[in-house]
């Protein structure tokens, strides 16, 4: 893909100040093509946010997950090429065999350093995510088995970020692995995920980019009833 002076790709804007914007990480694994479908199908025309999807894939063969969001939504899908920037309005997908961390507005792909079976993207990118962007980063766990995933939401969670889990994921170890932390502030289905995000940081940019979750919020949660909430549902 040729790249513009400024690096950014043909049909994207240039990079942005990180404050004009908030990124959202998101980690998928198994079931996690259906959770993306959902998260994405409900997602407004112009959020006004960039989302970066960090699935597990197998490193020998190609992702077909950029082609099947492209046909499901209307922004724009690019698979990741290394030094790429960022812009709103924009959903970016790792490529399978690479390790993603994002630094100065540009992600940036390296070959994975760990052996495939201990491998953790999903951390990875979230604890970059975490470093680079602060309160104007937020984090979504989707389906997927193991623990991939904790690590990085509580990163994001201690430099200000928001973090939302899956309500209802096909697989829920990733999702039950990050409510050990006490650090997720909202599990919801896929489809509800888009409006809590687009909402949060409106308000926060109407207050001046200070974190809050709004008092006058009805869905605020009462996270204890929440979890133990989820947690009866899936109850095997």
């Amino acid at each position: 893909m040729k790249r513009s002076n400024d690096g950014s790709s043909p049909g994207e804007e240039a990079p942005q100040d990180r404050a004009d914007f908030p990124i959202v990480g998101i980690g998928a694994s198994a079931g996690g093509i259906d959770a993306l479908k959902m998260f994405f199908s409900a997602l407004a025309a112009k959020p006004g946010l960039a989302f970066v999807v960090v699935q597990h894939l197998d490193p020998e063969h190609k992702s077909i997950l950029p082609e099947l969001l492209g046909r499901a939504i209307s922004l724009p899908v690019h698979v990741i090429e290394n030094r790429m920037s960022v812009a709103a309005d924009n959903v970016y997908v790792i490529p399978p065999n690479a390790a993603l961390t994002i630094k100065d507005g540009m992600l940036e792909l390296a070959p994975p350093s760990a052996p495939r079976d201990q491998r953790t993207p999903i951390d990875t990118f979230f604890t970059s995510l975490a470093t680079a962007h602060s309160e104007n980063a937020a984090c979504v766990i989707l389906s997927g088995t193991g623990s991939d995933g904790t690590l990085g939401l509580r990163a994001i969670k201690e430099h200000g970020g928001l973090t939302l889990a899956q309500a209802g994921a096909e697989y829920d170890g990733m999702m039950r692995s990050a409510l050990t932390t006490g650090a997720v502030d909202f599990v919801l289905p896929a489809q509800q995920m888009p409006a809590k995000l687009v909402d949060y940081f409106r308000h926060q940019k109407e207050r001046g980019g200070s974190r809050f979750i709004a008092a006058d919020d009805e869905q605020t949660p009462n996270y204890l009833n929440q979890v133990c909430a989820v947690l009866r549902a899936n109850r095997p």
